[in-house]
This record gives structure tokens, sequence and C-alpha cells, in this order.
């Protein structure tokens, strides 16, 4: 009986070993592979890694601040000549970059304060489709001309063409807590 104790013990023993052997050569292949099959198709990409983080900070970051500082003369170097952006209210704007500033300068002054913290940001590479995307967190504390105060969290991917300008903006929103 002892032996064949002994015996159950080292069978058990060699295949835990084997598991744990195998398991190790999974974790250190899989981590260069491309990653699993998800349980859904992405209909536009899956396929992203890491991205240039001058876009985020010259483009991106410079039209936020640009916002809470009311100056928008040079933001006409970030866009590509066409711009599309999706807004959060649900509406669309399809046009010039001098048009869609144009538009931004309209409702800014209806603004009489701004202060703008950004959450968090990345730059994204679609190397699937070969384009620059960036992502954006911010929290906009506002102020408006009746001393209406607001505070909504904002969520913005920002899309760039080849000559780095960015051609798609498209935002989200959420009214924060009072």
């Amino acid at each position: 009986m002892k032996q064949f104790i002994l015996l159950a013990a080292v069978i058990f023993f060699a295949v835990a070993c084997q598991n744990a052997a195998d398991t190790k050569e999974e974790t250190t292949t899989t981590e260069t592979k491309a990653p699993a099959a998800s349980m859904f198709a992405a209909n536009y990409s899956n396929a992203f890694e890491m991205g240039d983080m001058a876009l985020a900070d010259k483009a991106v970051l410079n039209s936020w601040k640009n916002w809470e500082a009311n100056k928008f003369d040079g933001l006409s170097d970030f866009f590509a000549d066409s711009v599309t952006a999706l807004w959060a209210d649900g509406t669309t704007f399809t046009g010039t970059k001098d048009s869609l500033i144009s538009e931004w300068k309209k409702v800014r002054a209806g603004i009489t304060t701004v202060v703008d913290s950004v959450d968090a940001y990345m730059p994204v590479y679609s190397t699937d489709k070969k384009e620059n995307w960036v992502l954006i967190w911010v929290v906009d504390y506002s102020t408006d001309k009746k001393g209406v105060k607001d505070t909504t969290a904002f969520q913005e991917t920002w899309r760039f063409n080849k000559d780095g300008k960015a051609d798609l903006v498209m935002q989200y929103q959420r009214k924060r807590k009072k």
C-alpha cells in the first residue's frame, strides 16, 4: 500500500511539474504573439500600438489650452484643410478648419471662464489602417455669461492624417455630479 501511495505521489508530482512547465512556456510564447481573437470582431480595427506623443502634446493639448485661454489664432496649424467633428450634443460639423475655429469662437464667446483639467491622454497608431489617433479625457469647469457654473467630463478621439493634421474629432461627454 505504501508503494502505491508513493507511486501515486510521484505520478501526481510529475504531472504537476509538466503542467507548470506548459503554463510557463505558454506565458512566454503568448507575450510575443498577436492577441487572441475576441468574442467581438472590431468593425474598424483592433490592431493598435502606442503612437506619436508629439501629436498629443502639440495638437490636442494645445487645442484644450487655447479653448481655456480663449485664444484660437494658432489652431489652424493643427488641423487639416477639411475637418469632421462629431460633437457630444449629437451635432456634426464638416467643413474647413477656418469655419471650425469660427464656430469654436462663437461658442466660447458665451463662456466667461474655463478651467480644464486633463485627466489622461494617449496616442495610438492603427497598424492595419496606418493612422494616428489621440485619446484624451478632460474635465471642463466653466461659467457662462449668466454666472451659471458647469462641470463636464469629456472624452475625445482625434484622428490625424499623413501630414500630422487633425481631420476627425469625436467627442463624448458626461455631466459631473454636483
